[in-house]
């Protein structure tokens, strides 16, 4: 539900804009609590940010959360281990005919944000907000990568896995050294403060290096058509969802060239926001029976023709934003 309130002023935290800022109730309906969190969207900017941080974050972060739940490293053991170190080896190879070959039989796309880098075994890369490390930095270090880190403050420990990818309970401020290439894969929208988080980015880069921050943003159709039913607001979690305009700004702020944007839009951003506008939680099951899941998969491919378009008519609901230092 969509909100004007002429009385509570609100500050923006990116750019200082406190005029004509747009206020929103949101539900949290990623596990169906439905509890009720105020955000606005700034008239400046297009940021849009949560009113006031919840001071207890934790039942929103459950043990069962998606990206701290157990990994199993025997995934990677035995005749079919085998087959995706070769699948995660060739989606980062030197061959593009290979890569290209791999992501069509695959489908999978995060590391899609290599292209155009100098990236190989040797690069240092820092992702924050790793959650347990399994999706992004797991496969990179059984492809034979060495010098990689993840961090992440939600985490109940550090994890040393065998194949030598360390994982760190901390946030990106306990951080030292230069790296190449800093990531963070939908995790930056979870950061409380934003500002000096993209500082201490721009002191972690080495002197060529590429920070890619993966997110969802306003600078998009869903956003538009879904308001407070946009699966990727996700409150409260979410606490600043930025659009190109407050990118920019943060860029500004921390002194590094904001120089690219590749959308990477999924069918997602309808599949999640359909349920939201039936008051289904994410996590709430489809009835079972031959007729819904029929029309399921069709939407699907419907969805999913349509966040391609999107992604073409850089429109869809989220995107890797390229930073380097100036100069």
């Amino acid at each position: 539900m969509d909100i004007k309130n002429e009385t509570e002023i609100y500050v923006c935290q990116i750019c200082g804009n406190e005029n004509g800022n747009m206020e929103y109730a949101a539900r949290e309906m990623m596990y169906g609590l439905r509890h009720q969190f105020k955000y606005f969207q700034c008239n400046a900017c297009d940021c849009l940010q949560i009113g006031e941080i919840p001071e207890n974050m934790s039942p929103y972060y459950p043990s069962g959360y998606y990206s701290f739940t157990k990994f199993e490293e025997k995934k990677f053991k035995g005749f079919i281990g085998s087959i995706r170190k070769w699948k995660y080896a060739s989606l980062v190879s030197k061959n593009i005919l290979l890569q290209k070959f791999t992501r069509i039989i695959t489908g999978k796309a995060d590391y899609d944000i290599f292209k155009g880098l100098d990236v190989n075994i040797d690069t240092k890369i820092l992702d924050v907000g790793s959650g347990n490390g399994s999706s992004f930095l797991y496969p990179l270090a059984e492809a034979g990568f060495k010098n990689l880190l993840g961090c992440d403050p939600y985490l109940s420990k550090s994890i040393s896995y065998k194949n030598g990818l360390e994982i760190t309970n901390s946030e990106i401020y306990e951080i030292s050294g230069k790296w190449n290439v800093i990531t963070f894969h939908h995790s930056f929208e979870h950061i409380g403060d934003p500002i000096k988080t993209l500082l201490k980015v721009s002191e972690l880069l080495s002197p060529n290096g590429v920070a890619i921050l993966r997110i969802p943003t306003t600078s998009s159709f869903a956003w538009k058509k879904y308001r407070t039913n946009w699966v990727q607001l996700d409150a409260p979690r979410h606490f600043f969802i930025h659009s190109i305009r407050s990118m920019q700004k943060l860029a500004d702020l921390a002194k590094l060239d904001f120089y690219k944007v590749e959308y990477d839009s999924t069918a997602f951003q309808f599949l999640g926001s359909e349920k939201y506008i039936k008051d289904e939680s994410l996590f709430s099951v489809y009835p079972k029976g031959f007729k819904k899941g029929i029309i399921t998969y069709f939407e699907k491919l419907k969805y999913k023709k349509m966040a391609r378009k999107l992604n073409k008519e850089k429109n869809g609901d989220q995107a890797a934003f390229y930073f380097r230092l100036v100069g």
